[in-house]
């Protein structure tokens, strides 16, 4: 997916068709030995939620699902190592295949509207690089998701490394993502990452939300649960 910015009416929206794939792509973790931390966790959780969102849309299909099951997992347990050692080429390789994969989960599948918020943020804040958005605003976002429709969140726990079996109900199997998801941005080195540190207020809240509704309101049609602007605004909020 490209995206377009345009900074006097504040929108960033981002779009795919056929034109937009490449003839030809070039995987090759030597090259990205030299990627600094922070922006290999940024890259690393974008393609982790790339893939969840593909899993969690309606209009997950068998074929997106397996990539995204393959692509969480590899990402859960090699982005933490690729960003403590930007030199492991295990884990360079083991990442940058999970990114080729997600690539193919969005192809197949959607992004949901947890693009749409964080095209939002950094449409009116464009120093908050894209991943970073995300993962500010994740564990706000998917624990709202959860909580209202949690069938399909035990898979990815699991997929995740989390022992979900004992657990009781259908609701505390589907939380346990945001124990692991908490526990992956952490490992990442993101555990102090605040939408605050890059100039964004709560008092933004319903401007953002307003803003991702309009120019991104596409991807909130996929969304496992329909978010109300009120929804939005509270997911907003939670990360402050």
């Amino acid at each position: 997916m490209d995206c377009y910015y345009q900074s006097d009416t504040k929108e960033k929206i981002g779009y795919g068709f056929d034109g937009t794939f490449p003839v030809l792509s070039i995987v090759d973790p030597e090259l990205m030995l030299t990627v600094p931390p922070d922006f290999t966790a940024f890259q690393g959780m974008d393609a982790f939620f790339h893939s969840v969102e593909g899993y969690l849309a309606k209009v997950n299909q068998p074929s997106s699902d397996a990539y995204a099951l393959m692509a969480v997992e590899l990402i859960a347990k090699n982005l933490p190592a690729a960003v403590k050692d930007g030199n492991n080429l295990e884990a360079r390789t083991a990442v940058a295949w999970a990114n080729t994969a997600a690539g193919m989960v969005e192809s197949l599948s959607s992004c949901i509207s947890h693009h749409s918020l964080e095209h939002a943020a950094s449409a009116f804040h464009p120093d908050l690089p894209h991943g970073a958005g995300l993962t500010a605003l994740s564990v706000s976002y998917f624990s709202f998701m959860a909580e209202r429709c949690p069938e399909r969140f035990p898979a990815l726990a699991k997929a995740m490394g989390e022992d979900i079996d004992q657990l009781p109900t259908l609701k505390e199997k589907a939380m346990a993502f945001i124990t692991a998801l908490k526990k992956l941005i952490a490992g990442a080195g993101q555990k102090d990452l605040h939408l605050s540190q890059f100039g964004i207020s709560k008092e933004e809240a319903p401007a953002l939300a307003k803003n991702a509704m309009e120019t991104m309101g596409g991807l909130f049609t996929v969304d496992p649960y329909e978010l109300s602007y009120d929804d939005v605004v509270s997911i907003y909020e939670g990360c402050f």
